[in-house]
């Protein structure tokens, strides 16, 4: 693996993710201006010597990224004899600036809605979601290789999004009273709530954490699964803007261990 051909395979997981030598639920990936192929980011990453593969890591640590291989032996999924590539982030490692919001919050947002609405209805999404993959399953965080069950329709998330609104239409407190948040969340048009969870779910297959396994029924990938294992819920600060953060989620280093674990276990099933 020359400079070149290291820059090649940076581009293809800088877009996609993952790269896959056998998918099993779609085709493989053709090259298109400015990527190279699929087939070719596989072979150029399985012919690469220890020494280019060290390299190339190298490379992507100074980024805040790593890069993790997986064949048949590690997880369910991957054929005999495939080959996985995936490109994580490293959760102890603060992004590079390249990697903006901006394009996240505008697949998001509806009309010209505030970065803080559109973060607020992420990040309740985002808990419903995992309700749907985790806790429904009476699954922990750390259960990767359970990931080709963790599957759910579009229309399962958008009840659960309109059963969490109507328990906290009844939290019986009035308007002036309500937290900041909330109130983004109950002043919300019926007929934009649906176009929300669909957003969000593009923008999650966009990014390769989730595919679809049927019209409207998705599943989460291996890449989803080791996001979510290795970073829990801190790399949603990567999405949204610190001082919006501040408002809406409690920063990490502000909290004590038990603390963290207790908030953790219970923002997960955000359905009661």
């Amino acid at each position: 693996m020359n400079m070149t051909e290291m820059g090649e395979v940076y581009a293809f997981l800088l877009r996609h993710r993952i790269a896959e030598s056998q998918p099993q639920e779609r085709r493989r990936r053709s090259s298109q201006t400015g990527l190279i192929s699929e087939r070719d980011a596989c072979c150029i990453l399985k012919d690469a010597d220890e020494e280019q593969m060290q390299q190339f890591r190298s490379f992507l640590a100074g980024q805040g990224l790593q890069l993790a291989m997986f064949d048949s032996a590690d997880y369910p999924g991957i054929p005999p004899g495939g080959q996985i590539y995936l490109m994580l982030r490293n959760p102890e490692a603060e992004l590079p600036t390249m990697f903006s919001q901006q394009p996240l919050i505008q697949k998001l947002s509806i009309r010209k809605e505030s970065q803080e609405t559109t973060a607020v209805w992420f990040i309740h999404i985002w808990m419903l979601m995992l309700g749907l993959l985790y806790t429904r399953n009476n699954r922990a965080l750390s259960d990767v290789s359970l990931y080709q069950d963790a599957v759910f329709s579009q229309e399962e998330l958008l009840d659960a999004l309109k059963t969490h609104l109507e328990t906290l239409r009844r939290g019986g407190l009035q308007d002036q009273e309500l937290p900041r948040q909330i109130a983004i969340l109950l002043t919300e048009k019926g007929e934009d709530i649906s176009r929300r969870v669909r957003n969000f779910i593009d923008c999650l297959m966009d990014a390769s954490l989730l595919t679809e396994k049927g019209k409207n029924i998705f599943q989460q990938t291996l890449l989803g699964a080791l996001e979510v294992e290795q970073s829990g819920l801190n790399h949603l600060r990567h999405l949204i803007p610190d001082d919006i953060a501040q408002r809406i989620i409690l920063p990490a280093e502000s909290r004590q261990p038990e603390e963290e674990i207790q908030t953790v276990q219970e923002s997960v099933d955000v359905r009661h």
